[in-house]
């Protein structure tokens, strides 16, 4: 399985079919929301898309979804930490730099202003389409669609990752590519050491792929390299 890649450069928007319908991997922020529902009518019919799942609640991953829900009747799978993080519409901060390097290009990224750390609220209305990922929910979802969600909290303490049955690994910013990245390091992380413990969950998943959420997709033996 190929994922499409689907939203503007940098978006981090992935399409793929399950079991059980098309699932859409994050929804990008805000201003971009309307041309990937465009791109979601050309590729599938807005009607066919079944899930969304969120790596994490950030800006530039979850900003659109609002948009997205309006023009879908998609339901939404989440870490439960993350239901809360949509309500406030904002971002808790950039976090800490695992390293000086991390913590220029963060720095320059904010400056340039690349990233905004507000978005629309998820409105009272729209929280009923939204599935926390625990308990028998979460395993009859992985059984239903033919997935495995893993937890990758360190980036934010709601990320989470999603494995496929054909090693295709989305690992939100828990890991990133990039020409600006070094050492697949995310910029920031709210916790060094639950980073740590992830990419420890990444590399015993039997994943084949990571398709990071910032950058291009590599092969996940290139994280057994690196450290964090």
């Amino acid at each position: 399985m190929r994922p499409l890649s689907l939203g503007p450069a940098g978006a981090g928007c992935y399409l793929f079919p399950t079991l059980a319908g098309y699932l859409l991997v994050d929804t990008g922020c805000e201003r971009t929301a309307e041309e990937l529902l465009r791109q979601l009518s050309r590729r599938i019919g807005l009607s066919e898309l079944q899930w969304i799942f969120l790596t994490h609640a950030h800006a530039d991953h979850a900003g659109g979804l609002e948009g997205l829900l309006k023009g879908t009747r998609a339901r939404v799978l989440l870490h439960p930490l993350g239901l809360e993080r949509l309500r406030s519409g904002k971002d808790p901060g950039l976090g800490r730099a695992p390293g000086r390097w991390e913590n220029l290009v963060g720095g320059l990224t904010h400056l340039l202003g690349r990233e905004t750390a507000a978005f629309p609220p998820l409105s009272r209305g729209m929280e009923n389409r939204c599935i926390p990922l625990e308990g028998m929910r979460r395993r009859e979802l992985e059984s239903s669609l033919g997935v495995r969600f893993l937890d990758t909290p360190g980036h934010t303490a709601d990320s989470m990752s999603l494995l496929t049955e054909d090693g295709t690994l989305f690992c939100g910013d828990a890991a990133m590519s990039g020409p600006l990245i070094r050492r697949h390091r995310p910029v920031s992380v709210e916790s060094l050491e639950d980073c740590r413990e992830s990419w420890k969950v990444l590399r015993q998943s039997g994943g084949r792929m990571l398709y990071p959420g910032h950058g291009k997709p590599f092969p996940l033996r290139r994280l057994e390299l690196d450290q964090i």
